[in-house]
């Protein structure tokens, strides 16, 4: 299995002091999404790891992460890749 293992802010979206807390502060870094759906075309397996601190610290709910994740998930589904 060829496996790529992505950070998410400051590599896939933009990331910002103060947490990205909503979906819509969650903001794809130009070129992103397309790298991502490159590489899942191209036979690896993309995965995200990130660590959320913002959660446990209240910045945002669970439902706000899973919306943020959904956004991303759809932008690359929407392209024809797989995280």
């Amino acid at each position: 299995m060829k496996l790529i293992i992505l950070d998410r802010d400051g590599v896939i979206n933009k990331d910002s002091d103060a947490s990205i807390k909503s979906a819509d502060e969650w903001i794809p870094i130009k070129g992103s999404i397309d790298a991502i759906t490159r590489l899942s075309n191209a036979g690896f397996t993309v995965v995200v790891a990130t660590n959320q601190s913002g959660l446990a610290r209240g910045f945002f709910t669970l439902d706000d992460l899973d919306a943020m994740h959904k956004k991303m998930n759809d932008l690359v589904d929407k392209q024809g890749g797989v995280i």
